[in-house]
């Protein structure tokens, strides 16, 4: 693995102090800088021990902590990146948590009498806590070679001892697995593996005497669902306040604004955390962002408004509510390459050959340096296709020049021309123009107004028998679909919710066709009656409800279930291009109205057996 990076530094001066390699040091020579003295002084006054018991047990843990990671970074892209940032910033939170745990009654819940006696122990922990949370990078993410003078280099692995002082090492981040909630969790794991080389013999033994306390140590420091408690609560506050001060949010405090961090760079080192944490997918069915050869093509709308969520959760201030403002801000800096108008959304076809599967979507169009400055991940093996309006694919006809007052930061844009020409011209800008994507729309985006000819197809059709007054049934309805897909199902059952429904469906657990069930099932169509359904799944499913609430911010959670299934492109659209439809049940004695989500039948042939509703009629 480490071959062609050891035959390069082979090849290279065998002076081990030239800058390209750093030189191992001992946790007290790394933490002799002014600013990390500053820091343990704080945290030492914050505790009421001897010197003796602070110097054995306390700052031991710190230099072991400190001799262990060296200087390496504490991310790769995100917060803390520079040389020496994983020290930096875990001294960063290990202040800011014991300060935080002195609000905290330890241990919890304890008679009044044992909390003199178990206090001090409960602050020690919290503070190993806090120097484990982040150790198991140098595990897992990051990879290291190192020689002594007149030696080879040889890889480094943590568990078998520090680097040796002086020697010259070199460190670089792993090429992250497709996986990348699995490369996140193995992070998170590896950190335990470490724990002892912080500990005294004397500290261990001490720690155990609580068992209460070693279980919500083992579960924080494993990140475990369960079990972290307070502790879990003083490292997720302290850290969080350490990444915030760092990528430049509100902590609340003031600060030298010089140090500002522009927001147009916020939003980018945003969706590259969201990116590489997996939180938004990849160069697959459903996925937010795909990768060319030349350009990243992030689906507009719903991306940055997840990049916009990230941002406030991290406390900072000032974000616009209208994402549409982000692209301008994105736009105006050259962080984007604009379309043929010079605006900021695309439109464009994505074709997944191997998997059959075909999108149009509204795009942002970021240079690949943009977004990956440092490594470069996994190409699409598809096709990405800009199109106009009425989905002619465009052709690349030059290269136009870079304004020479622009500066050297100006990036080189391309000037697209479509296949046809006449009709190009006559075409309204691609901005303002009427929808043809599959997610969003450039001219809702924009606040723009329907052509007059749609509007007056719309009231026609109004107007007609069987439509919104009168209701179709499915196979009507059906009639009226422009863009009807049929997707596989199993790709299908990537989607979280879709494997549920279908499970519970299949078990029974979901009541279909029945009065007030969530799904009822046509000739032609999967009706999910809505807020219903969304709403079961993220019942039955608290820990991804977490997830969810957090990516939706001021807005109702199952909204964001919803705009998973948008980017399927598997649902009927009302008239007024609405995603979610009005049915009316019409029984013996009653009619009632549902709002529903109209899916594709003909995707899920699993549900063929089950008899259509005859009771239902769509109102589009």
């Amino acid at each position: 693995m480490f071959k062609r990076l050891m035959r390069k530094e082979l090849t290279s001066s065998p002076e081990p102090k030239t800058p390209e390699y750093a030189v191992a040091l001992s946790g007290k020579d790394l933490l002799k800088q002014p600013k990390r003295t500053e820091l343990i002084s704080r945290v030492k006054r914050l505790f009421s021990v001897t010197e003796q018991v602070w110097n054995k047990h306390y700052l031991y843990a710190i230099e072991q902590f400190a001799e262990l990671v060296q200087e390496v970074p504490a991310s790769e892209i995100h917060h803390h990146s520079e040389s020496g940032g994983l020290i930096d910033h875990t001294l960063e939170a290990l202040y800011a948590g014991v300060r935080i745990s002195q609000g905290y009654i330890l241990p919890p819940n304890a008679e009044p009498e044992s909390i003199a006696e178990s206090a001090d122990r409960w602050r020690f922990a919290a503070m190993i806590a806090i120097l484990s949370h982040d150790l198991g990078k140098i595990v897992t993410d990051i990879e290291v070679v190192y020689r002594l003078p007149e030696k080879q280099f040889q890889i480094w692995h943590p568990w078998y001892g520090n680097i040796p002082p002086g020697a010259a090492y070199r460190y670089r981040f792993r090429r992250k697995i497709e996986n990348t909630r699995l490369a996140k969790t193995l992070h998170e794991k590896s950190a335990m593996s470490l724990l002892p080389r912080l500990l005294t013999k004397e500290a261990a033994t001490w720690l155990f005497k609580d068992l209460e306390l070693i279980s919500q140590l083992f579960s924080t420091i494993s990140h475990s669902t369960f079990g972290g408690q307070v502790i879990a609560e003083i490292v997720r506050a302290a850290d969080g306040a350490s990444v915030s001060k760092n990528v430049g949010a509100n902590t609340g405090k003031k600060a030298d604004h010089t140090n500002t961090v522009p927001l147009y760079e916020k939003l980018i080192v945003s969706l590259r955390k969201l990116v590489n944490d997996g939180d938004l997918k990849r160069n697959k069915p459903g996925a937010a962002v795909w990768v060319t050869d030349q350009d990243t093509w992030v689906v507009s709308k719903a991306t940055m408004e997840a990049v916009r969520i990230q941002l406030i959760n991290e406390g900072h201030s000032g974000i616009p509510k209208n994402v549409v403002t982000l692209f301008g801000i994105l736009n105006d800096h050259d962080c984007l390459v604009p379309n043929p108008d010079g605006d900021s959304v695309w439109y464009a076809e994505i074709n997944d050959h191997g998997k059959n599967w075909q999108q149009k979507l509204t795009f942002l169009r970021f240079k690949n340096e943009i977004i990956w400055p440092t490594s470069q991940p996994d190409m699409f093996d598809g096709t990405v296709t800009p199109i106009d309006r009425n989905g002619t694919p465009l052709e690349i006809s030059r290269v136009v020049e870079p304004n020479p007052e622009a500066g050297e930061g100006h990036l080189d844009h391309l000037r697209i021309e479509s296949h046809n020409n006449e009709h190009n011209q006559k075409a309204p800008k691609v901005a303002t123009g009427p929808v043809t994507s599959k997610i969003t729309t450039a001219h809702k985006e924009k606040g723009g107004a329907e052509p007059e000819e749609a509007k007056e197809k719309q009231s026609q059709a109004r107007a007609q028998p069987g439509s919104k007054a009168h209701g179709l049934t499915s196979e009507k309805a059906v009639e009226h679909w422009k863009t009807k897909r049929e997707v596989q199902e199993d790709i299908l059952r990537d989607n979280d919710f879709l494997a549920w429904l279908l499970k519970g469906i299949a078990r029974r657990q979901i009541r279909v066709n029945e009065p007030k069930a969530p799904v009822h099932i046509l000739d032609g169509h999967i009706a999910l009656v809505t807020p219903a359904i969304f709403n079961l799944f993220l019942d039955k499913n608290s820990l991804k409800k977490r997830l969810y609430e957090k990516r939706a911010g001021d807005k109702r959670v199952y909204t964001v279930l919803q705009r998973e299934l948008e980017v399927l492109d598997i649902h009927q659209r009302g008239t007024d291009g609405q995603n979610i439809v009005t049915v009316s049940v019409e029984g013996q004695r009653s009619k009632s109205e549902l709002k529903v989500y109209l899916l594709n039948r003909a995707c899920f042939p699993s549900l063929r057996a089950f008899a259509a509703n005859p009771a239902i009629k769509i109102h589009l």
